[in-house]
């Protein structure tokens, strides 16, 4: 590891974590044999056969606080203190009030009011609506009437209406306070003005010879603009390090020209995902989700009795994968031959004969699903990944059309860029022409090409060579640093804009507070550009004249977006392919190949980088291998065996003749010979969280761009690897575990029986034939678990239980949707002012999250299944928290919910040591004492109002929102006040309160209401015969239950389950 890049990634000393070496004698799946599925969390779990390694304390031990204070320094201070404890009692600190001379029109002081947005990323559009508190912004969700952001779980005309959200959207409000993000423009000169940058660009514009690369976008505007400029010369190129042009690339080869595919889950019987996360990574995986969820649901959209089957092919372990029904794990590489297979099959080309299709697992994996896929024609879809070539987006086109599925399963939509060429020709084309001396002047709109263009081009170099260069960004980045001019680029919630969602609706963007540093827009600098001032919003309206879209300007700002929507689809014949050449690797393949394949993927925590300033997405933990502040390489245990590296060492990979040091994690179900390297680390220019700023902050992670070249840009062969000194990753994939309160009394063993427990999964055959599934898991724990009927189970209780007679808030959380995707983990974040700690602070167990979300792995290290389990404060109604607080710091409400009283906790932790759930949170230091100094001024700003900032010293945990309920609530008894005076109490209808999970949940796993209502949502799932509560023997009788997992699987390919023996382990 080089003291330049990787100082900041020394182990800190008081602190040593090992997670386990590979599996070596990891049992294999065997074909028809009888498999005793077990559950467990890592690979260091799996080996020992035990349960997580742990002192059985329900509580880590206590490390050593950042800040130690000697006994002489506190009686040195104790002494200040007493002396200046009379003068600072004296007065309050002095405060400015500034009122509003005039109320806003429709504006009430204190109340917050919602406004339709959106926000372009990696040139696709995604719809919000933004809540603003006093004219700031601090809440982003999903515009619940957009026609392609919103929809309904439930099949029915009056169902409400819901649109989830993404991680990154749900952070977007913390970037845009980041005091980080650049202030005013600057040149190699120093400083400049906004003013300044007009007369340059009034310059640059007489010089002519102009060149633009601008970062992906899908604004209408833009284009038009770009219409404009070219028309006056200049020429136009577009990059993004994530894209998604082999698929158009492979339309173009299918159709002779290129189309976007709008797959229709809701409909589709048999969902195949080839090298694809549709949930997560895929520009509609909002609406993908939800459509996935519609008919994953029994009694959906496919009718009643039937749910969909995902099939997913893939190298790494994707959150489609999590939710497959049967999971391939396959190098990308070997993705085209697949495709061939495939299509040979249907009565597409010739078969391949690489030899890995003739290995038992695969032939019979292929065998199966190619004939699931021709009994359902008409009711399959197949879906490709971006990392695929353009040659098997062709083939996946063809064999959509074998299936029958175009106008059923899938549409076809004309692409809204017809003669853009991909990005990865246009910046090729562009470093070339820099590289000759070809381009006088270069003004880059957004992006970061220095950082992550193929480091083969040599953009920075490339970049020197060019006499004038202008970058607009948000912050003073790599790219900047090295051009001539800087000018800071407004955040989308202070600028006016537009965008198209993935099936073309075009949405619309508007501000909701003035450019915090005075920054413009893509929109605005182009126009300068182009001779214009005009503002931002009436080009935008110019723009949209063309569109032929009824309604008016306001009507269309109101709705955030123009309507009729999206363009309809069109109706296109696959044309002749040539058959694609296979490479020798391909050929020759097999599972056990000695060539090692390495993917690029983008990181949940910055995107491509782009996000690396925000504290919230480094500290959410990956899906699956729920590491924070760090990208690393993904290894599989057999592979990293095979290689010589173990989890947690410094490995070097080599691809040509570049290379890249980072930290190895190992992962079960990461595909043989392939190793998966995380995009979005080792960024110099961020910010003082991500790495560079002011402050010359050491960076997050590795730079994995370093050996990601113009060939081999999604999937690329490795020179070598090799193992170097350890490094230890910060994760959170041990903490929190609810199975250590078991250990005093039982074995390990024991443990290990009760996790069915916990992750409770059923088949859709079982469910619809065997009624009482849910006792059969009994291993004797609990006698009552026997009865299928939650009212007939027994349960006993020291104190008198309450009788409830007015609202009963409850939960329910559908494991049959949940997909993982952390997006209720960021919401939660931002709406109760959940503090970040930090990468040092998270490997003490000290993370602050209200909600986890539990990973478990079932099955063998090699082909694994995976189980989400989103966990937060379950609200028990006999809870064990309220009875151990000495101070009554945790109480129980009339409406059942466990609140917690910050000021009167005094920080005994008792709660959290008798919570069976490990749900609580305490405040070991004040995570929020550096907002509080003046550089963090603007954050402030982002705190919700309504909402206590809790201080050191303090517990805290889930509060089912409250603040929202009382709202909905304030805001019944006013309207039926007005409705009918003189009645107090109003009844609240449901769906009126939503959780900011429930919100952000793109698939509405979460559904939130009030269990006094028998006829609510929430009620009606509570007496689901999937429900169940966790840890049951407890009899803390949760408000928050669970629904089994229902799995679809294809008997086929199901091996038959060993049958537990029943075994008290008690």
């Amino acid at each position: 590891m080089s003291a330049e890049d990787h100082e900041h990634h020394e182990h800190e000393d008081n602190y040593e974590r090992a997670y386990g070496e590979s599996a070596e004698n990891a049992p294999e799946a065997v074909d028809d044999a009888p498999v005793a599925y077990g559950y467990w969390r890592s690979l260091r779990e799996m080996e020992a056969g035990t349960a997580t390694k742990s002192d059985g304390n329900e509580l880590p031990p206590v490390p050593q606080v950042s800040d130690p204070l000697s006994r002489r320094n506190f009686f040195h201070l104790m002494g200040a203190s007493m002396a200046l404890a009379g003068v600072g009692a004296c007065r309050y600190e002095k405060e400015e009030i500034v009122p509003l001379a005039r109320r806003p029109e429709h504006q009430t002081p204190g109340q917050a009011q919602t406004y339709a947005t959106a926000y372009d990323l990696g040139g696709v559009g995604h719809a919000l609506l933004a809540t603003s508190f006093d004219g700031r912004p601090i809440k982003l969700d999903g515009n619940t009437e957009h026609p392609f952001a919103s929809g309904s779980i439930v099949p029915s005309s009056n169902a409400t209406r819901h649109a989830g959200t993404s991680t990154f959207a749900q952070a977007a409000i913390l970037h845009l306070y980041d005091p980080d993000r650049s202030t005013t423009p600057i040149t190699k000169a120093g400083g400049s003005t906004i003013d300044a940058v007009k007369v340059a660009l009034a310059e640059l514009r007489k010089a002519g010879n102009i060149r633009v690369l601008s970062e992906g976008t899908s604004s209408p505007t833009v284009r038009e603009l770009q219409r404009e400029l070219t028309g006056k010369g200049v020429v136009w190129h577009e990059y993004e390090s994530i894209s998604w042009d082999n698929e158009r690339l492979g339309t173009k080869l299918a159709f002779t020209r290129s189309v976007r595919p709008v797959a229709k889950l809701d409909r589709a019987e048999t969902i195949v995902a080839l090298d694809c996360d549709l949930f997560v990574e895929h520009p509609a995986a909002l609406k993908y989700s939800r459509d996935f969820a519609r008919s994953r649901r029994l009694g959906g959209t496919l009718g009643l009795g039937k749910m969909n089957r995902l099939y997913s092919i893939e190298s790494v372990f994707s959150h489609t994968g999590a939710m497959a029904d049967h999971r391939l794990g396959l190098r990308s590489e070997l993705g085209l031959p697949f495709a061939l297979a495939l299509d040979a099959a249907l009565g597409g080309g010739a078969a391949p004969t690489s030899a890995f299709l003739k290995e038992a697992k695969i032939k019979k994996f292929l065998d199966v699903l190619i004939e699931e896929l021709q009994a359902n024609r008409g009711k399959a879809v197949v879906v490709a990944g971006r990392r695929q070539p353009p040659e098997v987006h062709a083939l996946v086109a063809r064999i959509n059309e074998k299936l029958d599925a175009v106008g059923k399963t899938l549409d076809y939509i004309e692409d809204p860029d017809l003669d853009r060429p991909s990005h990865l020709q246009s910046i090729t084309a562009l470093a070339r022409d820099m590289q000759a001396g070809k381009v006088e002047t270069l003004v880059i709109i957004g992006g970061n090409p220095v950082y992550d263009a193929p480091v083969d081009l040599d953009f920075a170099g490339a970049l020197a060579k060019v006499r004038t260069t202008l970058h607009l960004s948000e912050y003073l980045d790599e790219t900047s640093q090295k051009c001539t001019w800087h000018v800071p680029k407004a955040h989308f919630l202070e600028a006016w804009g537009d965008c198209r969602t993935w099936d073309g609706t075009v949405t619309i963007a508007q501000p909701l507070i003035a450019p915090l540093f005075g920054g413009l827009s893509s929109i605005q600098l182009l126009a300068l550009l182009n001779e214009s001032d005009r503002p931002a919003d009436e080009l935008i309206q110019k723009a949209h004249t063309t569109l032929n879209a009824t309604g008016n300007w306001k009507q269309h700002v109101h709705d955030g977006f123009v309507a009729p929507a999206p363009p309809q689809p069109g109706t296109f014949a696959v044309g002749a392919l040539p058959p694609p050449p296979l490479t020798a690797t391909q050929q020759g393949a097999s599972l056990l190949d000695k060539g090692v394949e390495v993917t690029f993927h983008y990181s949940p925590f910055s995107y491509d980088g782009r996000f690396a300033n925000n504290a919230w997405l480094q500290e959410t933990p990956d899906f699956l291998t729920k590491v924070v502040w760090d990208n690393y390489a993904l290894v599989g245990p057999e592979t990293a065996k095979r290689l010589g590296i173990e989890n947690d060492q410094m490995i070097t990979v080599k691809v040509g003749d570049r290379e890249v040091e980072l930290p190895c994690h190992t992962i079960p179900g990461q595909a043989r010979s392939s190793i998966a390297l995380v995009l979005g680390g080792g960024r110099t220019a961020a910010g003082r969280v991500g790495g560079g700023g002011t402050e010359n902050a050491h960076s997050v992670g590795w730079n994995t761009n370093k050996v990601r070249m113009s060939t081999g840009f999604e999937i690329a062969m490795a020179t070598s690897v090799t193992a170097g000194s350890g490094y230890t990753l910060a994760s959170t994939q041990e903490h929190w575990d609810i199975r250590t309160g078991l250990k005093p009394s039982i074995t390990q063993e024991g443990i290990a029986q009760r996790l069915p427990e916990l992750i409770k999964e059923v088949t859709s055959v079982e469910l619809a034939t065997n009624k009482t599934w849910m006792a059969e898991p009994h291993q004797g724990y609990w006698d009552d678990q026997h009865v299928n009927d939650p009212s007939k189970r027994r349960g006993f209780s020291l104190f008198r239980e309450k009788e409830y007679t007015g609202h009963k808030w409850g939960m329910a959380t559908d494991l049959s949707t949940c997909t993982g995707c952390n997006s209720c983990m960021v919401a939660c974040q931002n709406e109760n002012n959940v503090p970040v700690v930090g990468r040092k602070e998270v490997m003490q167990n000290r993370e602050m999250h209200w909600i986890r979300i539990d990973r478990y792995f079932g099955g063998t290290p090699d082909e694994p299944q995976v189980f989400h389990q989103p966990l937060t404060c379950q609200q028990c109604e006999n809870a064990p928290c309220e009875q151990v607080c000495p101070v009554g710091a945790t109480i129980h409400t009339d409406e059942g919910l466990n609140d917690q009283a910050y000021n009167r906790c005094i920080g005994t932790r008792y709660c959290a040591n008798n919570c069976p759930y490990k749900v609580r949170r305490f405040n070991f230091l004040d995570w929020n004492k550096e907002w509080r100094e003046a550089r963090n001024k603007l954050r402030r700003l982002l705190f919700n109002p309504e909402v206590t900032v809790r201080m050191r010293g303090v517990m805290e945990k889930c509060t089912f929102c409250v603040q929202r309920i009382q709202n909905a609530k304030i805001h019944a008894k006013a309207v039926r006040r007005s409705e009918r005076p003189g009645e107090v109490d109003a009844p609240l209808p449901d769906g009126d309160i939503v959780t900011a999970c429930q919100a952000a949940c793109p698939t509405e796993a979460i559904i939130f209401g009030d269990l006094a209502d028998p006829n609510s949502r929430v009620s009606r799932l509570h007496a689901d015969q999937r429900t169940y509560d966790l840890l049951p023997e407890t009899y803390t009788k949760p408000r928050n239950k669970f629904l089994a997992r229902v799995k679809n699987p294809n008997p086929k390919l199901t091996p038959p389950k060993a049958k537990a023996e029943a075994k008290g382990g008690h």
